[in-house]
Formats: structure tokens, sequence, C-alpha cells
């Protein structure tokens, strides 16, 4: 019996460490198929103005569902920046999308940072868990100048990489087969 606890314990341990994270590790059930419409939604500012998500059409979209509290989405916000910074602004645009309950903390975190490119908050989860199914963070959302989903992306990524970029670009002219290789 004794033997029994003893190997309980470091069991726990290792399962709770694994949980704690996971959260860009486990890919969450999809309400979201690929090559279907991405919902419409609207997005709320930082400055309470809404804007939808549509309002994009024409432009390719990378949307970043993001928290100050998960360690690799905000490892990955700088990458974001930076690809956002190399990418044609007439053909695609970088939007984040923050999770925290807490507007003040997650506007502090950009403007601390220097995040430049879109940014809206979704502090009570109806467009993140409700509409989008998201269980883990980050979650990105490859959207096509049409407006349908063409790749979503579960975990950290770095986005300013070479071949990222290439496989976004070669995207927009309608070839997403790089796109399965990120």
């Amino acid at each position: 019996m004794r033997a029994c606890r003893s190997f309980i314990l470091p069991i726990t341990l290792i399962m709770l460490v694994w949980v704690l994270t996971a959260c860009g590790q486990m890919a969450p059930p999809d309400k979201l198929v690929e090559g279907r419409p991405f919902p419409a939604v609207v997005l709320t500012g930082f400055d309470g103005e809404r804007q939808a998500l549509d309002d994009y059409r024409g432009r390719f979209v990378i949307l970043n569902i993001w928290a100050t509290w998960c360690p690799p989405c905000r490892a990955e916000l700088p990458s974001l920046d930076r690809l956002n910074n190399a990418l044609d602004p007439e053909k695609f645009v970088v939007i984040g999308l923050s999770v925290d309950s807490d507007r003040d903390i997650a506007w502090e975190f950009y403007r601390d940072r220097g995040v430049q490119f879109t940014s809206f908050i979704d502090p009570d989860g109806k467009i993140s868990k409700d509409i989008l199914g998201i269980r883990v963070y980050p979650d990105t959302f490859l959207i096509s100048p049409q407006g349908k989903l063409i790749r979503r992306i579960v975990g950290e990524r770095v986005w300013d990489d070479p071949a990222m970029i290439d496989a976004l670009n070669k995207a927009y002219a309608g070839d997403t087969a790089l796109l399965e290789k990120i």
C-alpha cells in the first residue's frame, strides 16, 4: 500500500504540471470547418467601438485569440507584430482578440510592449468560447479574403519566420498547400 501511495503523488504532480502548461498544446473541438465561411462576428475595440470582421473582406485575416495570463500567447505577440509589419497592408490584416476579463490589463500589456496591430477584446468570451469554441490559447484563424476559414492553428508559432510569410503570401494568391506544414 505504501508503494502505491508513493507512486500516486509523483504521477499526480506530473499530470498537474502537464495540464497547467498545456494552454497551447491540446487541440480544441472544432465548431468551424476549413473551407466554409467564418462566422460573422462583431469585435469590440479597447475604446468600446465595434467593428464587424466582415469589414476586412478583401484582405487575408490572421485572427489571433490570446490572453495575458497565457505564457505562449505572450511569447508569440511580438512575432505577430513583426508579421503585421512584414505583410502588405492592402492584402493582409493581423488582428488580436484578447480574452482577458480586465480591459485595462490587456490594453496595458499591448501598450507596454509596443504592439501595433489591430486589437480587440472579448472579456465575456461570447465570441471566443460561444461562437468559435475555443478552449485553449493561443488559437489563430487564417481567413481568406472571401471570408472562408482556411486554417486553424492551435498553439504558439513564430509568425514572422520567412517560411510563414511565404506561406501566407502564397495563400493570399490561392495556394494554401504550404499552410498545411505550419
